[in-house]
């Protein structure tokens, strides 16, 4: 059996050495109102007050997710506590990366709960050299039905990524 090279001779390939690159911040004490518009997620936070960092993945100066040139995945969740203003029972939360495709995430919330917790988890396949690499998303937030008083947000984005 010939070896080549980037391979053991077991058959396996070998790997080059990962480290995980994670952004995590964590906003409370806030009366945030998320209007029912879609709004850039990180110009509306960023000047916040917050634990955490916001680099690598949350760009301030462009306002948009920007990740890692590495065919690797990116995980990415948002929660969002507060509540909704009115009466209306129809809300929901829309979370919206537009420089992707289609990747729209909708939290629906019964009228009945009067604190609302909504996470949006989701996960991008990133192409290396892709629009996601190269451009970056924004991240778009938008509360549907009526305007939300956020109270706090958690954000997180991690990829694994070669150390070299």
């Amino acid at each position: 059996m010939a070896i080549i090279p980037g391979q053991i001779a077991s058959g396996g390939s070998a790997s080059p050495a990962m480290i995980r690159q994670k952004s995590e911040c964590y906003f409370t004490g806030l009366n945030l109102v998320i209007p029912t518009t879609p709004t850039n997620l990180i110009n509306l936070i960023k000047n916040l007050t917050h634990t955490g960092s916001l680099a690598p993945f949350f760009n301030i100066t462009t306002n948009k997710l920007k990740v890692f040139n590495q065919d690797t995945t990116v995980t990415f969740k948002v929660n969002v506590i507060g509540t909704w203003s009115g009466a209306s029972t129809n809300r929901s939360m829309t979370v919206d990366f537009p420089q992707t495709n289609g990747n729209s995430l909708t939290k629906t919330r019964d009228a009945q709960v009067t604190t609302d917790i909504l996470s949006f988890p989701t996960f991008f396949s990133v192409d290396k050299d892709g629009n996601l690499a190269t451009n970056g998303s924004d991240i778009t937030i938008q509360s549907n039905g009526a305007t939300f008083t956020a109270t706090s947000i958690l954000l997180i984005a991690e990829q694994m990524v070669p150390t070299t």
